[in-house]
């Protein structure tokens, strides 16, 4: 009598194998989908527009630079700056007090749901102390602002006439 059965691993072994591969193809395929979403950048919410500075005379060791932050998103904070051209950026606001200009550092600044901030000579700016050389017309730098939820903005500044 013959038996149908056999002693063999082989087709126990060929299941396992199968098995295994599907199990590892069905990984990479959701692996490689995070992936490629992680890649894409989602749209940003937080953008910078019309950055400048004026120019700085000779041996001047601070500048400044203006922009507008508009927020098309959930509600933010600026949070700090930082630029190759200072050693330091701080954030400050300018305010009269009577015949008297007072500037004060900010530690932060809101940006609330859909709003635009302005940074502009007479309220909001940032200052470029310790610069590392003059700021000269038609000069471009960049600056990065950073923000609590959005991350890293990087804007190029374009450096005007004094």
């Amino acid at each position: 009598m013959i038996s149908m059965q056999s002693n063999s691993p082989l087709p126990i072994r060929r299941a396992i194998v199968k098995s295994c591969l599907l199990v590892a193809c069905i990984g990479a395929g959701v692996f490689m989908r995070g992936a490629l979403r992680a890649a894409t950048p989602a749209p940003a919410s937080v953008k910078v527009l019309n950055a400048w500075s004026r120019a700085t005379a000779p041996g001047a060791s601070v500048g400044v630079a203006y922009f507008e932050i508009v927020n098309s998103g959930a509600a933010d904070a600026l949070t700090g700056i930082e630029s190759p051209v200072a050693v330091r950026v701080e954030m400050h606001s300018m305010s009269m007090d009577g015949a008297v200009m007072r500037m004060r550092p900010v530690a932060s600044v809101q940006v609330p749901a859909g709003a635009r901030i302005s940074f502009e000579p007479g309220g909001l700016h940032a200052m470029l102390i310790d610069l590392k050389q003059p700021l000269q017309q038609d000069q471009r730098f960049p600056l990065t602002l950073l923000f609590e939820h959005a991350g890293r903005v990087r804007v190029e500044v374009l450096v005007q006439g004094l």
